[in-house]
């Protein structure tokens, strides 16, 4: 029982001391495939400064991998893509990552998509959401 207390408060000190760091922006994760990646962070995270799009490639396919922002997308039509902001491997040996950084209002909708390029070639995942 005692054990129990312990651990209910321990949490309660969690969620209560967490309540003011809270933030409206999020992060999102796009992959396409192991080792074909994309990230938006909207705040600074370890290396990357806030409102940060990264493409990262550690396949030696001879594929490059490009992540591509949409900044105020169109979340009823996800092929109505128009890439704002665009961080590319394209034409750098694996691993590499690629970063493009500029500051967004807060709570600025965002998508973020995949692609894997190659020449002329581009293939894309369908955007996830969310926001600066």
């Amino acid at each position: 029982m005692k054990k129990a207390l312990v651990t209910v408060a321990g949490a309660a000190v969690l969620v209560i001391g967490g309540q003011g760091q809270a933030s409206a922006s999020s992060d999102i994760f796009v992959s396409y495939g192991a080792g074909s990646e994309g990230y938006w962070t909207a705040d600074p995270y370890r290396n990357l400064t806030g409102d940060t799009v990264m493409a990262c490639d550690s396949n030696k396919d001879g594929w490059g991998v490009q992540a591509e922002l949409d900044i105020n997308p169109n979340p009823l039509n996800p092929y109505d893509f128009s890439a704002d902001r665009i961080a590319s491997t394209r034409g750098h040996d694996s691993p590499y990552c690629d970063k493009e950084s500029g500051n967004l209002k807060e709570d600025t909708p965002v998508a973020l998509r995949v692609c894997l390029v190659k020449g002329s070639e581009k293939k894309c995942t369908l955007p996830k959401y969310g926001s600066a």
